[in-house]
């Protein structure tokens, strides 16, 4: 008979986290295979594609373990200070894993994650985060239906 000890249990944890390790190949397949995924142009570690509707991007790299999902949604510097609190705030109350982020004057909805540890639930939450952080831009700046919301 088997022994459960936790020494075991974290063991076979372990073993079976390592059989489903996420890859480049993997996660360009989810892309390409999604029936809500319209591919626009394709190169290994770079998808640009539309979900949904939404044009966004898949960026993977297994070299440094990193993906990461990102929507353009406007140029940053045209916008009132007002809707950048709003931004800084719903990052804080409203987003979940997608976060609104800032390169190079462009606003993205972005979700950003190590690439090993991703499994096919997460990323496909993802997808759906990005879509509504960008849907909702101007509106509630929301990435799902959860809000952490303040003390009164």
């Amino acid at each position: 008979m088997k022994k459960n000890t936790l020494k075991n249990l974290m063991k076979e944890h372990s073993s079976s986290l390592s059989e489903s390790k996420m890859t480049q190949e993997i996660i360009e397949n989810l892309i390409n295979t999604s029936k809500d995924i319209q591919v626009l142009e394709k190169e290994k570690g770079h998808i640009l594609f539309k979900y949904l509707g939404t044009k966004m991007a898949l960026l993977s790299d297994e070299n440094y373990n990193r993906m990461r999902i990102i929507s353009p949604i406007t140029k940053y510097s045209s916008l009132a200070t007002k809707i950048k609190d709003s931004l800084m705030d719903s990052n804080f109350h409203l987003a979940l894993d997608a976060r609104y982020a800032v390169s190079e004057d462009i606003l993205y909805a972005a979700f950003l994650h190590p690439l090993s540890s991703l499994v096919t639930e997460d990323f496909e939450s993802a997808l759906k985060q990005v879509y509504n952080l960008a849907i909702s831009f101007g509106k509630t700046y929301s990435s799902a239906q959860i809000e952490f919301t303040k003390k009164k």
